[in-house]
């Protein structure tokens, strides 16, 4: 049945036979043979935009993109939870310091920060040097802190004690320096920080004179 449509259809188009063997031309058939070529051609990019489109299982399942890299827990929650240090001075060692309170400051009363340093690039050896600024009194580390092998993308922790004994603002500054083949590498932050001044003790009640005998 198609194929005797698809006949009456292109013999239409091209004219008919006379009875003198002459063919005679169809203009009306030669409009209809331009609009059936069209349509077949649209038929035909569209069947193979379609195919193009849809990829091929016959050949195995479709593929998968890559799974995204693993962030390091530490990284996450130091990046979200933690004060960020201000950058100081024109280094550009690839690294970020974080800074955390665990109680407020209190002058005459030691307290703690909690340095977070997140390298962003591989090292033999790490050094963070902490320093407490003017009227601030460094406890903990006694000295620089080295950490060797070091990988991009983690997170070093080094608890810090101090005290002040008068209340302001006070400045820890933290540098963070890599120790690489070509050369070392450094960068200097700082965390200012608000000492609070001591509440008063409170008053001793006065005794009532003892009673004389009478």
């Amino acid at each position: 049945m198609n194929r005797r449509c698809g006949y009456s259809a292109r013999h239409d188009a091209a004219g008919t036979v006379g009875d003198s063997g002459m063919m005679h031309t169809n203009p009306i058939g030669f409009a209809a043979l331009g609009l059936l070529l069209a349509t077949v051609a649209g038929l035909a990019g569209c069947q193979r935009s379609d195919t193009e489109a849809t990829p091929a299982t016959a050949g195995g399942p479709a593929a998968h993109a890559p799974a995204a890299p693993s962030v390091d827990a530490g990284v996450v929650s130091a990046m979200r939870t933690m004060a960020a240090g201000v950058r100081m001075g024109a280094g550009n060692a690839p690294v970020e310091v974080r800074f955390e309170l665990s109680s407020v400051p209190v002058q005459g009363q030691p307290f703690e920060v909690d340095v977070a340093v997140l390298p962003q690039a591989t090292t033999p050896v790490l050094r963070i040097a902490i320093e407490g600024g003017s009227g601030l009194s460094l406890l903990a580390p006694a000295a620089p802190v080295a950490i060797e092998k070091v990988q991009a993308g983690g997170v070093e922790h080094v608890t810090v004690r101090a005290t002040s004994t008068d209340a302001g603002t006070r400045v820890l500054t933290v540098k963070v320096t890599f120790d690489f083949p070509a050369g070392a590498e450094s960068r200097d932050f700082a965390f200012p920080l608000i000492v609070g001044a001591a509440s008063a003790p409170d008053p001793v009640p006065a005794k009532a004179p003892a009673k004389q005998p009478g």
